[in-house]
């Protein structure tokens, strides 16, 4: 008996591909005002680029904010938002492997 389990592997490993995605589109920034913007923006699926936006606006932690976006896979994101810490690193994975998400 033979089973192949590569096409679930390759099913599993694209569904958590794009929750991370999802997660990333979900990192905001607050600005003065109030408004929310998106940390980054999506040129191309799985392509992200700091928002251009943001330039010269220094991010500060207090800035940072869970915003609500569509997905058709979408993350377990907390009903208060994801904390500070996992913004951050959201970020960092954004900005070094956004061309690979």
């Amino acid at each position: 008996m033979n089973q192949n389990v590569t096409p679930d592997r390759k099913t599993q490993n694209a569904r958590r591909r794009e929750q991370v995605r999802h997660l990333i589109r979900s990192v905001g920034v607050e600005l003065e005002g109030g408004a929310r913007v998106p940390f980054f923006v999506e040129p191309a699926p799985g392509k992200f680029r700091v928002n251009p936006t943001l330039k010269g606006i220094e991010i500060e932690d207090q800035r940072l904010t869970t915003l609500k976006v569509p997905a058709e896979v979408p993350a377990k994101i907390p009903a208060e938002g994801l904390p500070v810490p996992a913004l951050r690193y959201l970020i960092e994975m954004g900005t070094k492997r956004g061309d690979d998400l």
